[in-house]
């Protein structure tokens, strides 16, 4: 039983290694070659950097615990493991919490809705669309070039019958009450009459393909309608991994009770 629980944990912490390994790599290339990567890279450089380092860690300090049945490097696994569990479990939560709110509403025939900053938590709007952050994402949208998936239209009716994701609503085209002449799906004119409504997103929509409405407040609504799609979807897998994380430290829990008090190493 000790054997088995021993190796048992030598595999999952062998393949947490090889994880951790990759995500270095990842990182150390595109810190080493800074031409290569776009800004929106180089924001999750340090993420995958980091998370890298501290799998690594843990990976090795599992393995070496676990060969060699040090029971010392086993509470300091387990210990993590427990963290670990307390924190998915309460970000999943968080992230249910925070991600409840966000419908939109229909806008009458046209193919996608209206969302405004009221459907979504106020905790999003603060920490999430802020200043600080705001110019990443910006830099993000633009390089991912959601607004070219945009399908052509050949005229204004046509394309309010396109159906439209709340990201491309609200970053590739001027809000609908600014009055922009539609000429193709990503380039308006101002109305004859020079007048637009006084309006901060109307002032902000660019022709240039490079700005367009990325930085409009339409366009940070589509944001917070993604990343509460892509939060709630975390927040499933979360519980995914949990249960996984939960399995890995109750076997080296099982390996602890079971190692002897001299250590061994194993032999693989």
């Amino acid at each position: 039983m000790a054997r088995t629980s021993n190796m048992l944990t030598i595999l999952l912490n062998v393949l947490t290694l090889l994880l951790g390994i990759l995500l270095l790599t990842g990182a150390i290339w595109t810190s080493v070659h800074p031409g290569g990567a776009t800004l929106c890279e180089k924001t999750f450089a340090k993420p995958y950097l980091f998370t890298g380092i501290f799998l690594v860690v843990l990976a090795v300090i599992g393995i070496v615990g676990s060969c060699y049945k040090i029971n010392s490097l086993l509470y300091i696994y387990s210990g993590v493991l427990f963290v670990m569990i307390v924190g998915l479990l309460a970000f999943a939560i968080f992230a249910l919490v925070v991600t409840n709110k966000g419908i939109g509403k229909v806008v009458a025939n046209q193919g996608f809705k209206d969302y405004r900053f009221g459907d979504y938590s106020k905790w999003l709007q603060k920490h999430v669309v802020n200043e600080q952050n705001w110019d990443k994402i910006q830099s993000c949208l633009i390089d991912s070039r959601v607004c070219l998936s945009i399908a052509s239209a050949k005229n204004l009716k046509e394309f309010y019958r396109t159906h439209l994701t709340p990201l491309e609503s609200g970053c590739c085209k001027p809000p609908g009450n600014c009055g922009y002449l539609f000429v193709n799906t990503t380039y308006w004119v101002p109305p004859k009459s020079g007048e637009i409504a006084d309006e901060p997103d109307c002032k902000s929509w660019s022709n240039d393909q490079k700005q367009l409405c990325y930085d409009c407040g339409s366009c940070k609504v589509g944001v917070l309608n993604n990343l509460r799609h892509l939060w709630r979807g975390f927040a499933v897998m979360n519980f995914s991994i949990l249960v996984f994380v939960v399995v890995i430290y109750s076997i080296s829990c099982c390996a602890i009770r079971n190692n002897h008090q001299e250590p061994q190493p194993c032999h693989i």
